[in-house]
């Protein structure tokens, strides 16, 4: 089998694709064609006609909200966004940001505090955006638009999705009993994700140390699994660009790898996904190239750890499973 500083050039010769199917998120929330119409888009319209009947009857009329006709404005539009899955991609909900607001923080209100909020925010949005929105034409185009843009929220778990994906072929069983730890073999468990007092269990009965929980305290790592008496605790991380945060995350998981335990069967993986991966395999610029060092001086003081991308981690799984 490979050694990890093997595994690590490995990775580097075989970096993260620039466009992962694994990620894709093919939500779509409006019909096909303009013709066609879905609950989404129907309501999407009806909102729109309450909010231009809402400036008619606030600026032509000067009502406020103790006018019957603008409360029922007011409670129509609140049945919309509170009935309508996927309403909050509407330019009217996503205004809400604009004032420092979400849709969540109004999905928590109570009716009486809706009708003042949704009443306050009609003023605001009908004096800086509908009329400009009329002007260039509202579109339920924007709709898919938004929700393609927040698909990178619902990959907060795909990297353990992907993971056990990779360990499918080999027919893992869930471990469900903290009982079995030591007797049985050939398991996984998700240690952030149910499987919390499992992880507790394993590091009394195995006296593991895990020097690198002190960098974040009680911090559980994702997923650990089980073959032939070894046990793999696994960090994952799924990084895109670079940045101040990103940075952050580089130095945690250059510390998850920097310790070992004196138990030769228990192992630390790092699983750095996505594309900036190939950043840190390879890119020569003295911050990058120091991270790199720091995690290459890890991986050689610490024998049973590793550093791996997408393609290293199959590569890993199936040396250790044959």
């Amino acid at each position: 089998m490979k050694s990890n500083l093997e595994f690590f050039e490995y990775c580097r010769q075989n970096p993260e694709e620039l466009l992962d199917p694994f990620y894709a998120k093919g939500t779509v929330v409006i019909p096909q064609t303009r013709e066609e119409k879905n609950p989404l888009t129907e309501n999407h319209e009806k909102l729109l006609q309450f909010i231009t009947a809402f400036s008619v009857m606030n600026g032509t009329y000067q009502k406020d909200e103790n006018d019957e006709v603008v409360e029922k404005i007011l409670l129509d539009i609140i049945q919309i966004l509170d009935n309508t899955p996927n309403i909050n991609y509407s330019p009217f909900a996503q205004f809400f940001m604009v004032y420092n607001s979400t849709f969540t923080i109004y999905c928590s209100l109570t009716l009486e505090e809706k009708k003042r909020f949704i009443y306050e925010m009609l003023k605001k949005y009908c004096q800086e955006r509908h009329d400009m929105y009329l002007s260039h034409g509202y579109s339920n185009t924007i709709l898919q638009v938004l929700c393609d843009n927040y698909s990178h929220k619902r990959n907060s778990k795909t990297g353990i999705k992907k993971v056990l994906k990779i360990l499918q072929p080999y027919s893992l069983d869930k471990l469900k009993n903290k009982a079995y730890l030591q007797s049985q073999d050939d398991y996984y468990f998700l240690p952030d994700k149910g499987g919390q007092k499992i992880f507790e269990t394993m590091l009394k009965v195995l006296k593991l140390k895990m020097e690198s929980r002190d960098i974040e305290q009680n911090k559980r790592p994702d997923i650990v699994f089980k073959h032939k008496g070894h046990y793999y605790i696994c960090e994952l991380k799924t990084m895109k660009e670079g940045g101040g945060g990103q940075n952050k995350q580089v130095v945690e998981i250059a510390y998850f790898i920097k310790f070992s335990e004196d138990n030769p069967n228990v192992h630390y993986i790092t699983f750095l996904d996505c594309i900036y991966a190939n950043t840190i395999f390879n890119d020569a610029s003295p911050k990058v190239a120091a991270q790199r060092k720091a995690i290459t001086k890890a991986l050689q003081n610490n024998k049973g750890n590793y550093f791996l991308n997408t393609k290293g981690m199959v590569k890993f799984v199936e040396e250790i499973f044959l």
